[in-house]
């Protein structure tokens, strides 16, 4: 097999993994609040990442004094710890509003909602000096018109709760995307990952404390489905990203990386007995047709 088919399955994989995680939160409300397992998931995550830490600071020396002046080991470290944070925001913002959507949003409908990330980016990578694309703005309006047709039946009312706060964790992973690339480099993407998951739980447990209480014996009753979450499509889900996108070009990675959505449909009949109504499928035809077309060079 050749590495770039090697890749591609290693991103097609990704994308199915993916999809599964829609089940697993599904599952995880069922046991626990939204916040709460979205914060412990994040913690969980974070601390999974430690290993691949430590090995690569050893190997880059990144925040090591004797390998570069203490005034730059000195900034390097505030300046991975305020990203870390800064991301972290971002990515608590999309994953608990994606989480508490989830309470009445199907898991294929969030699928399709929260890939609508895609063709916010450039909008947001406006603020940071790019420009937006006459493209980008056709997929936005496209993007919009699939929402409205999934979930606007008989005008903004008709739309629910969760429809709209799924909208809302599309908007924030766009800007953590966005956010993350003005602060990676390549020898602080380890570890700015796990900051950011970090931050995100820290922030998530505080909010949790504070809305839902914290109950220890719920969080035991989900460990099954946490441990899911926090080891199949995160920590293997983003590490065979990595792996594909080594062999594949972006363009081809985002495409086939988009059928998490596709898969989160498939799984969520399989496992949770969904069925998209027929508007449901048109909307949400119309909005992966956006993503395919924000996606081409």
């Amino acid at each position: 097999m050749s590495d770039k088919n090697k890749g591609n399955l290693a991103l097609l994989m990704t994308a199915i993994l993916w999809g599964t995680g829609f089940i697993a939160q599904k599952f995880g409300n069922a046991v626990m609040p939204p916040m709460t397992f979205n914060a412990v998931r994040q913690l969980m995550a974070g601390a999974v990442l430690t290993p691949l830490v430590l090995h690569s600071l050893n190997k880059s020396g990144y925040l090591d004094p004797s390998r570069s002046s203490a005034a730059e080991t000195g900034r390097r470290r505030k300046r991975v710890i305020l990203a870390g944070a800064f991301c972290g925001f971002f990515l608590m913002v999309g994953t608990a509003t994606q989480q508490i959507g989830l309470l009445t949003v199907s898991a294929g409908k969030s699928g399709f909602i929260s890939s609508v990330y895609i063709v916010f980016v450039p909008f947001f990578s406006v603020l940071i000096g790019q420009k937006v694309r006459m493209r980008s703005v056709v997929c936005v309006i496209m993007a919009f018109i699939g929402f409205a047709v999934m979930s606007l039946k008989g005008g903004l009312g008709g739309a629910t709760q969760g429809d709209w706060l799924t909208l809302v964790s599309a908007a924030g992973f766009a800007a953590q995307i966005v956010a993350v690339n003005c602060f990676i480099d390549k020898d602080n993407a380890i570890l700015l990952s796990q900051l950011q998951f970090f931050f995100c739980g820290i922030m998530g447990l505080i909010i949790a404390l504070i809305t839902e209480g914290f109950v220890p014996a719920m969080v035991v009753a989900g460990i099954p489905v946490l441990l899911y979450s926090t080891f199949v499509p995160t920590a293997g889900g983003y590490t065979l990203q990595i792996v594909g996108q080594k062999y594949t070009d972006s363009s081809t990675a985002a495409l086939i990386m988009s059928l998490e959505a596709v898969f989160a449909v498939i799984f969520g009949a399989i496992f949770l007995h969904e069925i998209m109504s027929i508007r449901e499928i048109i909307g949400a035809a119309i909005i992966f047709g956006a993503t395919i077309l924000g996606q081409r060079e």
